[in-house]
């Protein structure tokens, strides 16, 4: 089981190292925009309770997908992990939340796309890897510090390869996929 498990993993997720999480120095305002990948309403504590809920809430008839899930939202956890350390090292304490205007708003378990349909909630899983690329591409661009922008670039990488799994499964157990796929 193990082997089966570990082998599961690597599954969702690129055989490239991840940078250990660094900065040049303390700064809110990049921490404040991690925060937003670590637990806004598109983030990484928001797809592992989406991905886990799904995974504990799937028929049996779906194994793959079942499996694929818990995979991914450990792949997901890694990245908070990371998130969590970087925003530390910002000098802000890594809270289950965000700023807007200035006010905190913490994360919520509404923010989770629980869905009944298999397809429904492959749709919102593919919507929300997407959002989440868009996301660290806007964080890249608006920090200049070096080490934060190769952690963002290696995360991607994951979040593009989760899109490319959700895609495959997608196209397996829903029979219009291709029809409806931008």
């Amino acid at each position: 089981m193990g082997d089966r498990s570990q082998q599961g993993r690597r599954r969702c997720t690129l055989p490239v190292p991840y940078p250990e999480p660094q900065v040049v120095a303390p700064n809110a305002y990049y921490a404040n925009l991690l925060l937003e990948d670590y637990a806004g309403v598109t983030s990484e504590l928001t797809a592992i309770n989406q991905y886990l809920y799904h995974h504990f809430t799937v028929n049996e008839e779906y194994e793959d997908l079942n499996e694929l899930w818990k995979c991914i939202s450990i792949v997901e956890m890694k990245h908070e992990a990371m998130l969590a350390e970087t925003i530390l090292l910002l000098g802000v304490a890594p809270e289950y939340r965000t700023l807007t205007n200035n006010f905190p708003v913490y994360w919520s378990a509404s923010y989770v796309y629980y869905g009944v349909e298999v397809c429904d909630r492959l749709t919102a899983d593919i919507a929300g890897e997407k959002e989440a690329i868009q996301n660290y591409r806007k964080h890249q661009d608006l920090i200049a510090d070096p080490y934060i922008r190769q952690l963002l670039e290696r995360i991607i990488m994951d979040e593009e390869h989760h899109l490319k799994l959700f895609y495959q499964v997608a196209a397996k157990y829903c029979p219009r996929w291709e029809e409806v796929r931008d």
